[in-house]
């Protein structure tokens, strides 16, 4: 079977940076998937925004069965429908990149069309599979609706518009549509369209538990000799209004307020021009701010602290709490965090918290310090999650959807 799938720039050999973020790391570990474990082709497509230059694919890298090609996209497209003030055409905006993906469709011939994600990109890849008539596949890493609603202050109305629409879009013209967990699933047919639930999965998002335990067990150097005597918190979260930083940093004010012996810990990026300049002070006066981390250390930095929590306003499914299950590292949740369902489930329902009220938010922390999460809760996330179960699924539905379009 040919796979022809989005990819990112970390899924490059001598990539000099390392993944971050759901897709990637899910397109890093499924690409090893196949290449160990199976006899699949992966076509991958790496997006690359530029002010200049033609709108053209290449091929740029291959190593056993795997192809990868690079598609430039120009970035004044981009913000056309970013900040889109009248009624306008994506089809039309984004001919050129789609007629370049439509050429690689019918150069390469692909069995189908997986779109790890969704965002301007991967529409692009969606009509390119309609235009093609090539069955097309889904994972609904997020909603990206809600997060367009959540950063509206980057777009303007009618490009929020266009782009809900484009959403859209992937329940009208994809063959299957892949969920991380019914909580998503149905926030999405809620919010974008009722999707029919026939044509939908939910697999869960895909761990390598063993792999991430012994990087931290290999690594002997200790780069986080945190105070044993303070109780330590940490949050590894991008710089966003979804991650909720804001509630990291009430926390810490009113920690401090109670003179609690607490220390938080951010491994985030905070952009130092853009309007953070403020935000970014006041956010490092109370909490200790990391850059982000590769894997390995990301491991040592979830051994060392005594608390991860992770207060998102909206998460799917964030790797976080899989890499804490991972090291036996307690984690405290949102209620709009996607695992809530299986804490609630599986005995973990003191270990969600709702940080909107921080003094209660505090509370509720101090009565969970030096307690361990139920056993249940791991074993079967650990057996629901673990990567070659969940990409045997995915296989699986490929499979099926081919098939059902031949």
């Amino acid at each position: 079977m040919r796979i022809l799938s989005n990819i990112f720039s970390t899924n490059m050999p001598d990539a000099e940076e390392f993944s971050q973020g759901g897709p990637a790391n899910f397109a890093q570990l499924f690409t090893r998937y196949l290449v160990s474990e199976t006899k699949h082709n992966l076509i991958g497509l790496l997006f690359e925004s530029a002010v200049l230059g033609p709108v053209k694919c290449r091929k740029i890298y291959s190593f056993q069965q795997c192809d990868y090609y690079r598609l430039r996209v120009l970035k004044p497209a981009l913000k056309a429908i970013a900040a889109a003030k009248n009624k306008l055409q994506p089809e039309t905006v984004f001919k050129k990149p789609i007629d370049q993906i439509v050429k690689l469709i019918e150069a390469e011939k692909p069995d189908v069309i997986f779109l790890n994600g969704f965002g301007i990109y991967n529409w692009m890849l969606l009509k390119a599979g309609e235009i093609t008539q090539t069955p097309v596949i889904i994972q609904h890493a997020g909603i990206w609706t809600k997060e367009l609603s959540v950063h509206k202050k980057f777009y303007s109305a009618e490009g929020r518009r266009i782009m809900e629409k484009m959403e859209r879009d992937s329940t009208r013209i994809a063959a299957r549509e892949i969920f991380l967990n019914e909580w998503s699933r149905e926030e999405y047919r809620q919010l974008i369209a009722k999707v029919d639930l026939k044509k939908t999965s939910v697999v869960p998002l895909p761990f390598d538990f063993a792999s991430f335990k012994k990087l931290s067990a290999e690594n002997k150097t200790q780069l986080f000799n945190f105070d044993k005597k303070l109780f330590h918190i940490g949050i590894i979260a991008r710089w966003d209004e979804i991650k909720n930083h804001r509630a990291v940093l009430s926390l810490a004010k009113e920690a401090k307020k109670k003179n609690l012996p607490w220390l938080f810990h951010a491994v985030t990026n905070i952009p130092e021009t853009g309007g953070y300049e403020k935000e970014r002070e006041k956010y490092c006066r109370h909490v200790d701010v990391i850059p982000p981390l590769e894997r390995g250390t990301i491991s040592q930095f979830c051994r060392a602290v005594d608390l991860l929590i992770l207060p998102s306003i909206f998460d799917v499914s964030p790797t976080v709490v899989l890499e804490a299950i991972a090291l036996n590292t307690p984690i405290v949740i949102s209620p709009q965090v996607g695992f809530a369902r299986e804490f609630r489930i599986h005995g973990a329902k003191k270990w969600i918290i709702d940080f909107h009220d921080t003094a209660a938010a505090v509370n509720r922390v101090e009565n969970l310090l030096g307690q361990k999460m139920p056993k249940l809760l791991a074993r079967e996330i650990k057996l629901n999650h673990g990567h070659k179960k969940v990409f045997a699924e995915y296989i699986k539905i490929f499979k099926k959807t081919v098939a059902k379009s031949a």
